[in-house]
């Protein structure tokens, strides 16, 4: 299961360093793959404003405006 979360992460983190927007990467990656299990949460940290797109494994992938993480 982590390899799969793994490969989604690195393919947003891909997308974005080609230049896509969150928009983009939502609707072609994120929005269709089935380990996603709702829509982007607006929050904010540290480094500001975020989003949280759930995941079924319980974990969060994160967007920070530059690159997506894991939480």
């Amino acid at each position: 299961m982590t390899d799969v979360v793994a490969r989604l992460l690195n393919a947003c983190n891909a997308e974005k360093d080609k230049g896509a927007d969150f928009p983009t990467i939502w609707k072609t990656i994120l929005k269709v793959h089935p380990y996603v299990a709702g829509s982007p949460i607006q929050d904010s940290g540290e480094g500001g404003p975020m989003l949280r797109i759930p995941l079924i494994t319980g974990q969060f992938l994160v967007f920070l405006g530059s690159n997506f993480s894991l939480l």
